[in-house]
């Protein structure tokens, strides 16, 4: 654990990114029922998700996750070494949970914890 896990990528339009990808990368997709959100997976790790905006955010584009075994553990870790929590312990179903924090410097980046 503790290694980078999950990508996700803001897209505009799902269908016109995953044909782009698939072509390109040579990627496969998943649609996730009910959420605009689609997973994708590669030859190699890290995998990830295409999440659809309205608008491209000017920064923080990709989110990058690490996956951990215990968010709460390192949750008060990332709070001891003054680290700023941005986004605490979050349920998303039956996948699992993420957070995210900010690294010294103001880097945001995200954990992820299986159920």
């Amino acid at each position: 654990m503790n290694h980078f896990g999950h990508i996700e990528i803001p897209v505009k339009d799902l269908t016109v990114s995953k044909i782009f990808f698939g072509k390109v990368f040579g990627w496969k997709f998943q649609d996730i029922p009910g959420i605009d959100y689609v997973m994708f997976r590669t030859e190699h790790k890290p995998n990830g998700g295409l999440f659809k905006v309205k608008r491209m955010p000017r920064s923080g584009q990709v989110n990058v996750y690490i996956e951990v075994k215990n968010i709460n553990a390192i949750l008060v870790k990332i709070r001891k070494a003054r680290s700023t929590v941005i986004v605490g312990k979050t349920s998303l179903g039956k996948m699992g949970w993420f957070a995210t924090f900010a690294t010294p410097d103001g880097c945001h980046l995200s954990l992820w914890q299986r159920k």
